[in-house]
């Protein structure tokens, strides 16, 4: 297929475009670099070294028939939509967004930024393929955060509601805890609107906490995808690996039972990868908007820190973990039961455990202890989400209960 790749030099994007190349797709890759920007922004650096733009090109041409644009698909509608008429993609994927809560939360400009990159880069996508390519196929990236912590299970995108004797099947409430988690529920509002009102096939990927440092395409160091450590765009296992590797006390916010739903790095490619090749059916769509909750297991943040503590302790490093009063405005203690049965109904395994994908981590961080040792300041959080108005309530200093 032709593919559009937005955000191809994240995270998730880069080892993405690996996949699809080597598939045999045809792949243009559009960035507007802001990741790179925003994490130099909050005095920080990937982890694992990384390539240039120039560089990443390069090399992903040697895996197949590859471009890449630079274009901010929020800023420059007119320019995505050249770029769509004139390649005519018969799959969107749409990475690029700004993907961090706590960024979202450092201040009104970044917050600001936030609301328009990544609403305004989903409503120009959506409107350029209502114009363009009507029959292509949208895969955008939600996030298991969009759903919050309701008091019963969460099903995938859609349940069935009876109220005052009269049933109907409704998209499930979203309840967020952040600018970012707002913004992407504002995106899964866009394509469940082009979806029943422009027939305009769409996925919608919720996707839990993605964690790792390698795929089976980075065959070579100029395939490696960018690792961050920092509050804002380190994910909390990613930055409990780094913590391990300098022997730095594993940050957990708070009680760490707050639960989340996780999913290997190489795990989401695979699962992005499907979603893309097969477009939504009538049997698990509807109005041909797919939701898919993308994850492996859930797991309470000091489970996973007590993971890596035990492999990290098994590699010979010794860790301790540590409670820190929670910057965050969530639920300590809560009820949390996903379902996500459509991947597997597709096919879809996983490939490593958890604390398999922790010992590849720390593994391949190890290389790089003295640069994560020169990052070690970043780990801390320093953004505070609650108004300076209020007061913390209940809970001591580690915001555990009694």
């Amino acid at each position: 297929m032709r593919i559009l790749l937005c955000g191809v030099d994240g995270y998730i994007g880069y080892p993405l475009a690996q996949n699809l190349l080597l598939r045999g797709h045809t792949v243009i890759g559009v960035d507007n670099l802001s990741r790179r920007v925003n994490v130099t922004s909050m005095g920080s650096q990937s982890a694992i070294p990384i390539s240039s733009v120039f560089e990443r090109t390069k090399a992903l041409q040697k895996l197949g028939d590859y471009q890449f644009r630079y274009l901010d698909i929020a800023a420059m509608p007119e320019k995505l939509a050249e770029c769509i008429r004139s390649f005519r993609p018969e799959a969107i994927v749409n990475l690029a967004q700004q993907p961090s809560a706590a960024f979202s939360m450092s201040n009104l400009k970044n917050a600001s930024w936030t609301v328009q990159n990544n609403v305004l880069g989903a409503l120009n996508l959506l409107w350029c393929m209502r114009e363009y390519v009507p029959d292509s196929h949208l895969v955008t990236l939600g996030t298991m955060g969009e759903y919050g912590c309701p008091n019963l299970p969460i099903p995938e995108g859609f349940f069935k509601v009876t109220y005052r004797g009269m049933t109907d099947i409704l998209p499930f409430p979203r309840q967020t805890n952040s600018v970012y988690h707002t913004s992407k529920v504002q995106t899964s509002d866009l394509a469940w609107f082009a979806a029943r009102v422009w027939e305009l096939r769409i996925t919608d990927v919720m996707q839990g906490i993605v964690y790792g440092t390698r795929t089976d395409t980075m065959t070579e160091d100029v395939y490696r995808t960018r690792f961050d450590i920092d509050e804002c765009f380190g994910t909390m296992i990613n930055r409990a690996t780094a913590c391990a590797v300098i022997e730095h006390p594993i940050l957990v916010y708070g009680s760490g039972l707050q639960t989340r739903a996780y999913i290997q790095l190489r795990d989401s490619i695979k699962c992005l990868t499907m979603m893309t090749e097969n477009h939504p059916t009538d049997s698990d769509s509807i109005h041909g908007y797919r939701v898919v909750n993308q994850f492996d297991e859930s797991y309470s943040c000091r489970e996973v820190a007590e993971i890596v503590r035990d492999v990290a302790g098994a590699l010979g490093y010794d860790v301790e973990i540590e409670h820190v009063p929670n910057p965050r405005i969530e639920p300590e203690v809560h009820f949390y039961e996903p379902e996500h049965e459509k991947l597997y109904n597709m096919g879809w395994k996983p490939t490593v455990t958890i604390r398999e994908g922790v010992r590849e981590m720390i593994e391949d961080l190890s290389v790089y202890r003295e640069r994560i040792e020169k990052l070690k300041d970043v780990l801390r959080p320093k953004i505070v989400w609650r108004p300076k108005h209020t007061a913390v309530k209940g809970g001591d200093e580690t915001g555990r209960k009694g």
